[in-house]
């Protein structure tokens, strides 16, 4: 191809630039085959392919001839980044932005089109491709630095500090063509001139390990979730839930507090899957745990203890503010079938309440006897709240 440069001839900084952009998409590419399923991954291994081919065609022209190289590696290199930003908010499960990303490259391909074919301004093509990235780089920092997700807080910074230093070299090329200050002959132009494709390239490639690594470390926090939680409600589940139990007693006994516990059971639950299917039966599960979750303090806790069973934990409670909670939640629960035309008032819930003290001193005394209140509640008739004895014989309380 005219214009070009013998490998031989070629500066060690392209050479080097090439390579590490060989390895970026070699990592990003062999994550994707790994986890085909997750979000972000196979957009970032486009990215990292899409830049590299057009970080190859930049740094393997002479500056300022072929303008259909130049322009033709400018878009590729402008669209890798954009790419990354769409893999970033894939990650992120954040929608994907179609138009300001459009409004991005269209910001970037009429001016440099205008300076390339129209009126001939290396430095003003600079300028453009500088300022465009510049933006493009800052929305992948902000996207990455917008809500850190617990657990990847350090990838995540790591990645947005990448794009958010890129955008800001990126932003002092700018200046430097605009004030003629920038030297656009060769490789050898320092950072700010075309040696700056190495910048990006080395960048580029700490990101992609450090997307590797949460992408991992987004799987562990899955995998450690689905062991610990319900996966049709997102609750937690009965071994997570009797580990907080423990610690909640320790800390009442500790501080003087109350603690009380709620078991409630969905009344004729098996006869709702056999005649509505087991998927109305799923959407029952749910709904209800997202009434209970809406009647609940930050500092409660609710779990799925068994296929229809739940379990409230009310740290600081004590035994009226439980039978408040659940006089309220049999009703509102009763109400909400009585509103579903599916359902037509067949759905009801039956609760059983015991209190840290009064019924039990330690987490499986106090659940044993919650379970021991609720089978009474059913066999009195169901859809009701009831109170564990004072003891395994005695009476109610008053």
């Amino acid at each position: 191809m005219p214009g070009m440069i013998g490998v031989d001839n070629l500066p060690i900084i392209a050479l080097a630039t090439i390579a590490v952009a060989v390895i970026n998409t070699l990592i990003m590419t062999g994550v994707t085959a790994v986890h085909p399923r997750e979000a972000g991954p196979s957009t970032w291994a486009l990215a990292n392919i899409t830049f590299g081919v057009g970080l190859a065609i930049l740094v393997l022209r002479k500056p300022g001839n072929e303008p259909i190289v130049a322009l033709s590696g400018n878009i590729l290199f402008v669209i890798g980044y954009i790419l990354f930003w769409f893999g970033s908010r894939q990650f992120r499960g954040q929608p994907l932005p179609w138009r300001p990303a459009a409004a991005l490259l269209a910001a970037f391909l009429v001016p440099f089109c205008w300076f390339l074919f129209v009126t001939p301004d290396v430095a003003m093509r600079a300028a453009v491709v500088a300022g465009v990235i510049a933006m493009a780089c800052a929305c992948i920092a902000w996207s990455m630095l917008y809500r850190i997700e617990t657990g990847l807080m350090q990838t995540q910074a790591l990645i947005g500090l990448l794009f958010g230093m890129l955008s800001t070299l990126y932003l002092m090329r700018l200046f430097a063509a605009l004030s003629g200050q920038l030297e656009l002959d060769g490789l050898r132009a320092g950072p700010l001139g075309n040696g700056i494709f190495l910048i990006p390239a080395l960048a580029s490639l700490l990101a992609t390990i450090a997307c590797a690594l949460m992408v991992s470390q987004r799987l562990q926090q899955r995998l450690q979730s689905s062991v610990r939680t319900d996966q049709l409600t997102g609750l937690v589940n009965r071994g997570l839930l009797d580990e907080i139990g423990a610690k909640e007693i320790s800390r009442a006994r500790r501080h003087g507090y109350g603690l009380s516990a709620i078991i409630l059971d969905i009344d004729h639950f098996e006869a709702i899957n056999r005649q509505k299917g087991y998927a109305f039966g799923d959407a029952v599960l749910r709904q209800i745990a997202g009434i209970i979750g809406t009647n609940m303090r930050r500092e409660d806790y609710l779990a799925r203890i068994d296929g229809a069973t739940f379990c409230i934990l009310l740290p600081s409670t004590r035994l009226g503010g439980a039978q408040q909670l659940a006089e309220r939640l049999r009703q509102q629960i009763a109400a909400a079938a009585q509103h579903d035309n599916r359902a037509s008032g067949t759905i009801t819930a039956s609760f059983g309440i015991a209190t840290l003290g009064l019924h039990g001193d330690d987490w499986a005394s106090l659940v044993r006897r919650a379970e021991t209140a609720l089978g009474r509640a059913k066999t009195e008739g169901r859809n009701r709240v009831s109170v564990a004895m004072l003891s395994e014989t005695g009476l109610d309380p008053a």
